[in-house]
């Protein structure tokens, strides 16, 4: 009884859903006029395609153009039944008074041929539209010519007509024309699909000839003729407004159907413009943003052609519901954010309780000093005596830090056997940061000294990396601009992480230490294992007599930094590349709504700034690039001879034996580097690093490509060789 009910229910939704949609034709017709493409005069899409389609529409099926529609076929048939039944009626008459005598023969052979023919055209037409699809997107073409051509028989064959030209008596046996003219009118209208145009022209054509005919040729009196299609007049003018409003409405409704259509079309062609040269790997982050985008499009497209004004504005509503999932979903609400306000019945005290206990501490900007931005400092020369290491032109060199995108760190350390050292202590006097957070010189000295003491003489992982990545993020903040939105704080933190971010790197990866069960993989579970590690070890060192060069911040100055550097050095983890990158490419293009502003998003930006400075390498000059391409290649190959030792399966491109070089760098920069950098470039905005970074990373792909081929050329020719030597042999 439920389920009986229920379905009751939904009869009368859909319903009323019908008589809904019946209602915002007719009574909305005046504010869709102007936005339907359509000709009002003879009622024709402006657009050929689209008037094509609104053709196919009514005599194919749906998805399958070679299969005519069931209303077409209903309509021909009703149309042949009446055409058939018509002439055969006819032709029967015929014969029967011919044999009582009461029908001539030149009459009686005129009806034969005329119908003959008009019979055999009829079925003619019929045959070609099922035969090809050519002319039935003609047939109402066709069905046109078959109407002149009944007319004319019904005109020029009336008894009334035929008296006058043959001089003979031939009405007392007359049919009524004018009775079959408006059946067969309606039967065209028919199977024209109530074609305006089609229908006007017939029953202009129909009435003119056949009052004209009959007033030129017939002895009955004008008056008698006159009332006898006045009537006939009066019908057609009643049809021919019916079908304009019929056709009309048949349009407005097909191209409301076309507009719906795509606004639910999945939008495949966005997805191909997003297609990038180089390999793309979301995460499902961004397939989640992907989709809102998709809802709120489609949401979007509907509304467009809905009339209902409550209707679009709960759409436009929806709109906001999605654009609201959507930020969540970027920013980690679910799974971060919490509210403590919920309900408001949490009283001061509770809050203060779990915000204390069970939240991460929001950081209060104190200290007005320490907060202002990078823009409100001024740069000073330093007096660090560089003259020491018996170059006086050391000072210029280093004030390429930051500044020349293809600064040679290898220059330094080879002049002065230091790296972290002289960079640091370069920043510390250029920003004046030792002034500004109270810190002794021994102190700042002490702490690069021995943060770069605690780097192993590794072939990629030293000290000279970590200070090269400390200038590339630098050059990728100042040309851009951001740094002018950093403040004392942000300056120090962001040195620290980057000179600390590979302290201690024992040159072999994560999955080596998790895989052979270290003691480092047990201490920080198996998660971002040397990240942790040098987290750890730069405030280790920090923590030292004399080392520590943020003893004099205060708590919150503190929390922030410490939060700072260990988000950017976490974020240099290779294995969790694709999932930081999908993060940061959800908020930097998705939603386009990162703000320096906002400490987590400025948190997000600089350990983005970091990521990429990591495997900055990778668009320097080419002879930079290919001396730390050789270095990290080495540093691989080692721990490939370790995997040997312990006949372990070899990791891949470590094995000095096997490894292409080119091939590996080419994929590297392919799939790992280029989807990167046009996401960080994309969110910097600046020409000078599109320039400058992006274009000599293609470069260096460039480079690496036609190594590649130029070496499988050779491999083949080798080959070649090899078998036409074989074959000599034989």
């Amino acid at each position: 009884m439920n389920k009986s009910k229920i379905e009751g229910e939904a009869d009368i939704h859909i319903s009323k859903q019908s008589k809904s949609i019946i209602y915002s034709v007719l009574e909305h017709e005046n504010c869709e006029n102007q936005r339907i493409p359509i000709n009002p005069n003879v009622l024709t899409f402006r657009d050929s395609v689209l008037e094509y389609r609104y053709s196919l529409s009514l005599l194919c099926q749906k998805g399958n153009n070679q299969d005519k529609s069931k209303e077409f076929k209903n309509n021909l048939l009703m149309f042949y039944i009446f055409l058939t039944s018509y002439i055969v009626i006819t032709i029967t008459t015929s014969l029967l008074l011919y044999n009582e005598g009461n029908q001539k023969d030149e009459l009686l052979i005129t009806r034969l041929i005329i119908l003959g023919v008009i019979l055999f055209l009829g079925y003619s037409i019929a045959y070609l539209i099922f035969k090809s699809n050519k002319f039935l997107m003609k047939s109402k073409e066709l069905f046109v010519v078959l109407s002149f051509a009944l007319i004319s028989y019904l005109v020029i064959c009336d008894e009334r007509v035929l008296s006058a030209i043959f001089s003979k008596d031939y009405e007392k046996n007359s049919q009524n024309h004018t009775l079959i003219l408006a059946c067969f009118l309606v039967m065209i209208r028919i199977v024209v699909f109530d074609s305006f145009f089609l229908f006007v022209v017939l029953t202009t054509l129909t009435l003119t000839s056949s009052i004209a005919l009959l007033l030129a040729l017939s002895t009955l009196s004008p008056f008698a003729i006159l009332s006898d299609y006045l009537v006939l007049f009066i019908f057609l003018l009643l049809q021919t407004i019916d079908c304009h409003q019929v056709e009309y409405r048949a349009r407005q409704l097909f191209w409301r159907r076309e507009q719906e259509e795509e606004a639910l079309d999945p939008m495949a062609s966005q997805g191909e413009e997003s297609d990038k040269a180089y390999a793309q790997i979301n995460t499902e982050v961004e397939l989640l943003l992907q989709a809102c985008d998709k809802i709120k499009q489609n949401i979007k497209q509907a509304a467009a052609v809905i009339m209902y004004k409550d209707v679009k504005t709960k759409l436009k509503t929806a709109q906001t519901e999605i654009e609201k999932v959507k930020r969540g979903i970027a920013h980690g609400l679910a799974m971060h954010d919490v509210k403590l306000d919920g309900n408001g019945e949490l009283d001061e005290d509770d809050k203060v309780f779990i915000s204390e206990y069970c939240m991460d501490k929001i950081s209060s900007d104190k200290a007005r000093g320490r907060h202002q931005t990078m823009g409100d400092v001024r740069e000073i020369s330093p007096s660090f005596p560089f003259s020491t290491y018996g170059v006086a032109e050391l000072d210029s060199v280093l004030f390429s830090v930051g500044k020349n995108w293809n600064f040679d760190i290898w220059f330094v350390y080879q002049v002065t056997g230091h790296s972290i050292f002289i960079v640091g202590k370069y920043l510390f006097e250029k920003w004046s940061l030792s002034t500004t957070f109270s810190i002794p010189e021994d102190t700042v000295d002490r702490f690069f000294q021995t943060l770069e003491k605690n780097y192993h003489q590794n072939p990629y992982h030293n000290a000279c990396h970590a200070a090269d990545v400390l200038h590339t993020l630098l050059y990728f903040l100042s040309t851009s601009d951001v740094i002018k939105n950093l403040n004392p704080i942000d300056i120090i933190s962001l040195i620290v992480a980057c000179l600390g971010h590979d302290v201690g790197h024992p040159a072999l990866t994560n999955r080596f230490l998790i895989n052979n069960r270290d003691e480092l993989a047990f201490q920080y579970n198996d998660n971002s294992v040397l990240e942790n590690m040098h987290i750890a070890k730069t405030y280790s060192i920090m923590n030292k007599q004399g080392c520590n060069i943020f003893e004099n911040l205060d708590a919150d100055d503190w929390s922030k930094s410490r939060k700072l550097i260990i988000q950017m050095i976490l974020e240099t983890d290779m294995m969790k590349h694709f999932e930081i990158l999908g993060r940061f490419r959800a908020r930097a293009v998705n939603l386009a709504d990162l703000a320096l502003e906002n400490q987590d998003d400025k948190i997000l930006i600089l350990s983005m700034g970091l990521k990429c400075a990591d495997i900055g390498h990778s668009s320097k000059i080419l002879e930079l690039h290919e001396k730390w391409t050789s270095l990290v290649c080495e540093e691989f190959f080692r721990q490939g001879d370790l995997e040997k030792q312990r006949k372990q399966q070899v990791s891949m491109y470590c094995d000095r034996d096997t490894t292409e070089v080119p091939k590996s760098q080419s994929g590297f920069i392919k799939n790992i580097c280029m989807p990167l950098y046009e996401v960080w470039c994309s969110y910097l905005n600046n020409e000078e690093i599109n320039k400058v970074c992006l274009e000599q990373l293609k470069k260096n792909l460039s480079f690496w490509d036609e190594k590649v081929k130029v070496r499988r050329s050779t491999a083949l020719n080798v080959d070649n060789s090899v078998s036409a030597n074989g074959n000599d042999k034989k």
